[in-house]
């Protein structure tokens, strides 16, 4: 009988106690509810419509200029080059690869080169044989590299809605020259033809060098039995700081032009600059 009147004792103070607690959370919840609007308050104060506006603008153009924000020193409109695809065979039928109701899914006169320029719509793409293949890319300069990114078109454009002839498993290797026998490995990665079309891969490897000579090689892709197609490939880093420009480098027409024209005045006539200046950009 004690036992069950103590009981009942403690339940009562415990029943006695939960209003308080239940009024001191709801007043705890009232005052982070309060500082935390005030600090809203002044925040939207600090930041003014202005201030705002010229945020998103920053981040839009640093979106709109490579969708990366990152640099990419594979580009070729910036020196970067396409050395060689050592034994990959290039797809070819005569055509374009695919054609959709008039719309070409992948040109057939694509060299290369497609993969390190800018264009990744529904055909700008370099197209080869099987689901393995290779290609060599000489970079800006050496580079400390610290990813690569991937981009394949968007199944949103693309005038089939698949995108099975995206590549899937490939690798990264960092070359001293174009035979070299033991090239560095920065990783393997997997390309997801149902993710984004452009999608980003950090080195799995890092090593101290700067490499200028980058290869790709491509081992599947997300399943079209005949041929694989490569839209762009991007290459990420920082250029080492001993990076001098080399001779044979290609750089954009408008920046050397820039640079003869400034030094006019000097003993070398303009006119053996403007030589100059063809011989540097005649394969650009």
């Amino acid at each position: 009988m004690e036992m069950r009147d103590e009981l009942k004792s403690k339940l009562k103070e415990v029943g006695s106690v939960i209003p308080k607690m239940s009024e001191a959370i709801l007043n705890l919840r009232n005052e982070v509810s309060e500082e935390m609007s005030l600090h809203t308050k002044n925040l939207l104060k600090a930041l003014s419509p202005e201030t705002v506006r010229n945020m998103v603008k920053n981040e839009l153009q640093t979106y709109d200029a490579d969708k990366t924000g990152r640099t990419d020193y594979a580009l070729e409109s910036s020196g970067g080059a396409i050395l060689s695809i050592r034994d990959t065979e290039p797809y070819s039928t005569g055509a374009p690869v695919l054609n959709l109701f008039g719309i070409p899914l992948c040109q057939q006169q694509n060299t290369p080169r497609a993969m390190i320029q800018t264009g990744v719509l529904p055909g700008e793409c370099w197209a080869f044989k099987g689901s393995s293949g290779s290609v060599v890319i000489r970079l800006l300069g050496h580079v400390h590299v610290s990813g690569v990114s991937l981009e394949h078109i968007s199944s949103l454009i693309s005038p089939t809605g698949e995108t099975a002839t995206a590549p899937k498993d490939f690798s990264v290797w960092g070359l001293s020259d174009l035979d070299d026998k033991k090239p560095f490995s920065f990783g393997n990665f997997m390309y997801d033809n149902t993710g984004s079309p452009l999608q980003y891969f950090e080195i799995q490897n890092r090593v101290k060098k700067a490499y200028d000579i980058i290869e790709v090689k491509v081992h599947s892709n997300s399943g079209n039995p005949e041929y694989t197609c490569i839209y762009r490939i991007r290459v990420h880093g920082t250029l080492s700081e001993t990076y001098q420009v080399r001779e044979n480098h290609i750089f954009p027409k408008i920046l050397l032009f820039s640079y003869f024209k400034s030094d006019i005045n000097k003993k070398s006539s303009f006119r053996i600059r403007e030589k100059l200046l063809f011989n540097v950009t005649e394969n650009y």
